[in-house]
């Protein structure tokens, strides 16, 4: 088995840390793995012994995570995207195989739409491309100022032990938080009920604790969902480029929606208007073999009677679900039976996906 490594790497603006495994091999382009929210790149501590026996893998802690530079700065999908080509730079790797989930997913879709010569196939799982998700509440509630960064000091610990190990949630649900559950609205809770511990050990949640337990972590966590998920609601207009005009929500106007008397889920824009978060990328496709790998909580319209969707289900039917064959017309997809993190919770069926698609036999 391939020994994974630690190590710092600087880049034009940032230094990361990362882990690595296996060897670079001629005509083999290289696996990079990208974290998403809360976590560092531990999540992938399933996945890099089974990729390295065929790649070279890396799994760096995004901007502002764990061991990366945390430089407190404006953070948009512009800037992430850009990380990850001057990655790429720093350790000289022309074309990547990139995988990314929730958050990790976000900025590998921005940066294979905005960077498509660097990217050679594409894995997003359970995770978003440009249309934000009604039910997902805490995209409202990071826009709310400064409520959000009162409540990662005041909770930060809480908050991990609650989502990786059913800890007990010393904070309420709206408007104080949206990772509680919430009488009344139905499926609006931000975090589904899994038994955690069977995915997290002990070790792996005090390892997500310590990491997030720093405020340069708080700070990045916030700037991520307020500033690079600027909210636009879509309408149509024949007048505009493809037909679709953009009118921005300003992070006030959203978080006076999270603040509205009977809370979002009574405000009218909540439950007729998707988000668009990436207007300026609407045009753009990444022709390249894309693969999406979910789970029922993103597209739950799928798993019927608990079962796996066939292979190729193509989600639709609003505009969250559309927009994956929008941006990627060479798309393919899978199911996973499990929570939100389905790289920890369905491990086995998260690397015979990654293994299958990398090599180009899904």
């Amino acid at each position: 088995m391939a020994t994974t490594t630690q190590r710092k790497v600087q880049t034009r603006g940032l230094e990361f840390q990362l882990l690595e495994a296996g060897e670079r091999r001629p005509g083999e382009d290289p696996v990079l793995l990208l974290h998403g929210f809360p976590q560092t790149s531990h999540m992938w501590r399933h996945q890099i012994p089974a990729l390295a026996e065929r790649y070279e893998v890396y799994a760096p802690d995004t901007r502002g995570y764990g061991g990366t530079e945390k430089p407190r700065v404006r953070v948009t999908r512009d800037l992430l995207a850009r990380d990850v080509v001057d990655l790429l730079d720093a350790l000289e790797i022309p074309r990547v195989r990139l995988v990314g989930h929730d958050w990790g997913g976000i900025i590998a879709a921005a940066a294979a739409l905005k960077f498509p010569d660097r990217i050679s196939r594409l894995c997003l799982i359970d995770t978003l491309v440009s249309v934000w998700i009604t039910w997902g509440i805490h995209g409202y509630w990071f826009k709310c100022e400064p409520e959000a960064e009162q409540f990662f000091e005041k909770h930060h610990e809480a908050f991990i032990r609650s989502v990786f190990a059913n800890g007990p949630r010393p904070y309420g649900g709206p408007p104080e938080s949206p990772w509680a559950p919430v009488d009344g609205a139905e499926g609006s809770s931000a975090l589904a009920e899994f038994d955690m511990t069977k995915a997290f050990s002990p070790a792996d949640v005090d390892r997500y604790a310590a990491a997030f337990s720093d405020p340069g972590a708080w700070f990045h966590a916030v700037e991520y969902y307020r500033h690079a998920l600027p909210f636009h609601v879509a309408k149509p207009d024949s007048a505009a480029r493809g037909g679709v005009r953009f009118e921005f929500r300003s992070n006030p106007q959203v978080a006076a929606m999270w603040k509205h008397p009977g809370l979002l889920f009574s405000h009218p824009d909540w439950a007729t208007n998707f988000m668009v978060f990436a207007p300026e990328d609407w045009h753009l496709r990444y022709t390249g073999p894309t693969c999406y790998l979910f789970s029922p909580f993103l597209v739950p319209q799928a798993f019927v009677d608990g079962k796996l969707p066939p292979d190729d289900y193509i989600p639709s039917g609003n505009p969250y679900a559309d927009s994956f064959s929008h941006h990627f017309p060479d798309l393919r997809t899978r199911g996973a039976l499990s929570g939100h993190f389905i790289p920890e919770e369905a491990p086995e069926r998260t690397n015979e996906v990654l293994t299958k698609f990398l090599a180009g036999e899904i």
